[in-house]
């Protein structure tokens, strides 16, 4: 139970902090220290986060964790103001976050462990579980990730275009990271192969440096992503 709660509180809190909260929101907690947006964004948690519990009884856990990651919330919005840490804080953030959240599902584990009645929680297989866990993480979430990465070191885009075509790229790169993942999960690691064989042609002919190195790195870290989460769903039993 513990393992599969944990791989889906975490699925819950991908979804919630990056799939489904607007970059509106984002954009008025960099400038306000506390808004209704972070009390939106701490609802949305909650609801994410008791709704993939499974179970009726993580309600009062689903609501602390919504609370402490208002908390955290606030407290990097006040970093951010007081442009502390600020190359740092999304990492230390979501480390916070995933930390509370593993806390939270020990402790509810450990308490519900001679008392629980049985849920839908035991009826699902770790492999589920992950593989949602995956899915989800594939999308929006890797796009942010890999952002963080590139500004974290400094890597900047180089002539990218119009909005359009910024959007049009993280489409793809979703999409091909969910194509990947599928693939290996059903062990299909030549089509893969010839995907990233097939975007590699794709920028063959683009003699822009700086640019296509950009985009190698962006490539790979999609890639990369979609790998790991693949060969981890085939190593669980």
């Amino acid at each position: 139970m513990l393992y599969n709660l944990l791989l889906l509180q975490y699925a819950a809190h991908l979804l919630a902090d990056f799939n489904l909260q607007p970059q509106r929101w984002c954009n008025i907690k960099e400038r306000k220290i506390i808004s209704k947006e972070h009390l939106y964004h701490a609802i949305v948690v909650f609801v994410c986060s008791w709704a993939f519990s499974l179970t009726v009884s993580f309600c009062w856990m689903a609501l602390l964790i919504s609370v402490a990651h208002f908390g955290l919330d606030v407290a990097k919005s006040y970093a951010f103001q007081k442009k502390q840490l600020k190359k740092y804080l999304f990492l230390i953030d979501q480390i916070l976050h995933l930390g509370i959240i593993a806390v939270a599902v020990v402790f509810f584990c450990w308490v519900n462990s001679f008392s629980c009645t049985k849920t839908l929680l035991f009826d699902s297989s770790t492999k589920l579980c992950f593989f949602i866990l995956a899915i989800i993480s594939c999308t929006r979430p890797s796009n942010i990730f890999i952002k963080k990465i590139m500004e974290f070191n400094a890597i900047i885009s180089i002539n990218q275009g119009t909005n359009a075509l910024i959007k049009a790229g993280r489409i793809i790169g979703t999409l091909e990271r969910l194509l990947t993942f599928i693939l290996i999960a059903f062990n299909q690691f030549t089509t893969v192969g010839f995907i990233i064989a097939a975007k590699s042609v794709l920028r063959f002919r683009d003699v822009d440096t700086a640019k296509t190195e950009y985009l190698l790195i962006g490539s790979l870290l999609s890639f990369s992503i979609a790998i790991f989460f693949g060969i981890g769903f085939n190593m669980l039993t």
